[in-house]
């Protein structure tokens, strides 16, 4: 699980005067980087470990103020970046809901046929996708919707397709 981390959101502008930064939350749950300390940030190999000085909600996500960064000019160097966070302070989980990272993590299978494996979550604007790469390197793109898909098993690393059509 990546170290435990988990990315929350991701930084997408500056804000006033004073080297605050504005985030999109990954999850329902920004409130939690109010209770953070300090966060890692990640853009591309690039990665930084940053205290977090103050955290305050806002419309579309929350307001970032980072130890030593006090200008916009500075502040604006972290546009782009990832927020990862432990898991422990990511949004909670409701029935049916798993974290990319870990569904990332899983093989597909159709009955006993192995299909491929996740290699990314994609929007598709009313639902998610699922990016599978088959064994010969072909890339599918499965709805993440009950039509498509019946048990997943994040602990196994294990989803289980209910129709094939899309992945043949």
């Amino acid at each position: 699980m990546d170290g435990g981390l988990l990315a929350v959101g991701v930084i997408v502008g500056t804000s006033g005067v004073h080297g605050e930064l504005k985030s999109k939350s990954f999850s329902g749950g920004p409130y939690r980087l109010e209770s953070l300390d300090e966060a890692v940030f990640r853009k591309g190999a690039r990665e930084k470990k940053l205290r977090i000085e103050s955290a305050r909600q806002h419309p579309r996500g929350i307001v970032l103020k980072l130890v030593g960064l006090d200008t916009p000019e500075a502040a604006r160097g972290l546009v782009g970046y990832e927020i990862w966070v432990p898991r422990e302070h990511a949004a909670r989980l409701g029935e049916g809901e798993y974290y990319t990272a870990d569904l990332c993590k899983c093989s597909v299978w159709f009955g006993s046929e192995l299909i491929g494996a996740v290699r990314s979550v994609c929007e598709g604007g009313t639902n998610q996708l699922l990016e599978v790469e088959n064994r010969l390197g072909k890339v599918f793109l499965v709805p993440f919707t009950d039509h498509f898909v019946g048990k997943v098993d994040v602990v196994a690393g294990r989803i289980c397709l209910l129709e094939d059509e899309i992945v043949r």
